[in-house]
């Protein structure tokens, strides 16, 4: 039996070992280059740890409530419901929707509750502390806030609201510079939109009870006084509901709670990442410079040997 043991000659290695060469010369020669750009990059994350301020983010689960049926006051549960009509459908039912939820949410989001928001809590002298006087609960020298920008930055920086597609939980969070209006601010927002919804509610049943009292007294027939009255029935039963509900629209599962810990990285894994960055940025400058040394003297070497060759082939 003949054994095959393929020997790599001694000068292959060494050729191959010689190929590193280069760039562990480089980076021994730069070991002070490193050394200040590690420094350097600590630097930088002392720097960025210092002037960043924490975030603390608090949220609040809470479940859309189903109102699908109003209360047990669907106009085809009510007595004499074979004169029903169209009417009757669009003033009881026409306060729900195949897609409830998402509008739930839409109003949730929307500018005109964010405003609402804002304005009730006076959000606004968070924004702008300097311009707001504690010892006198008002602006200083007139200032009013900026309505736009403060809907913006609340918008984007500080609400957040998400839905779990699995089981359709919202989570109403809030982010801010320190643990304890995150927690307040979102159960706010949260009460506040179940108050404001209950006061929509109760505004549109009283628009539509004086509209329909107002066609009860013009109406002479019958049965459209029956048809007239069930829908007055209904809309007392839709406004007692909202008013014996506190959970209107949102029901609170988990209320949100003071946060502990900072969503932000710490101020020590800060100034090790800026010193690991810094370092690993210098390496690969050295690295890519010599290489590129390398590339260049191949090139005039290789361009010295074309030369050479070319004379000689004049002077035969």
């Amino acid at each position: 039996m003949t054994h095959n043991n393929h020997v790599v000659p001694a000068h292959q290695t060494a050729a191959a070992s010689l190929d590193l060469m280069p760039f562990v010369n480089a980076l021994l020669s730069a070991k002070w280059i490193l050394a200040a750009a590690l420094v350097i990059g600590a630097g930088m994350g002392t720097w960025l740890s210092m002037t960043t301020p924490y975030s603390y983010v608090a949220g609040s689960k809470v479940s859309i409530v189903d109102i699908s049926d109003p209360g047990g006051v669907s106009p085809d549960d009510r007595r004499a419901s074979e004169v029903l009509t169209l009417v009757e459908h669009g003033f009881v039912m026409g306060t729900t929707r195949d897609n409830y939820a998402e509008v739930m949410l839409a109003r949730l989001r929307s500018r005109s509750f964010t405003l609402h928001f804002l304005e009730t809590h006076n959000i606004y002298r968070h924004f702008y502390p300097a311009k707001w006087s504690e010892e006198t609960q008002s602006w200083k020298d007139g200032f009013t806030p900026d309505i736009g920008e403060s809907f913006t930055r609340f918008r984007d920086e500080i609400r957040m609201i998400t839905v779990d597609e699995e089981t359709d939980i919202v989570t109403v969070a809030m982010r801010w510079q320190e643990p304890t209006l995150p927690r307040d601010w979102a159960n706010m927002y949260v009460d506040t939109f179940n108050e404001y919804m209950r006061d929509r509610t109760t505004e549109e049943v009283v628009r539509k009870q004086a509209f329909l009292e107002e066609k009860l007294r013009q109406s002479d027939v019958v049965e459209i006084q029956k048809s007239i009255y069930r829908l007055i029935e209904a809309q007392t039963a839709i406004m007692m509901l909202a008013n014996a509900r506190e959970e209107y629209v949102l029901e609170i599962i988990d209320p949100a709670a003071r946060p502990y810990r900072s969503v932000n990285m710490s101020r020590k894994k800060k100034i090790v990442v800026g010193g690991i960055v810094g370092l690993m940025l210098s390496v690969f400058a050295v690295l890519a410079i010599t290489l590129l040394l390398q590339l260049w003297n191949s090139f005039q070497t290789a361009r010295a040997l074309h030369n050479q060759i070319a004379t000689r082939t004049d002077i035969s």
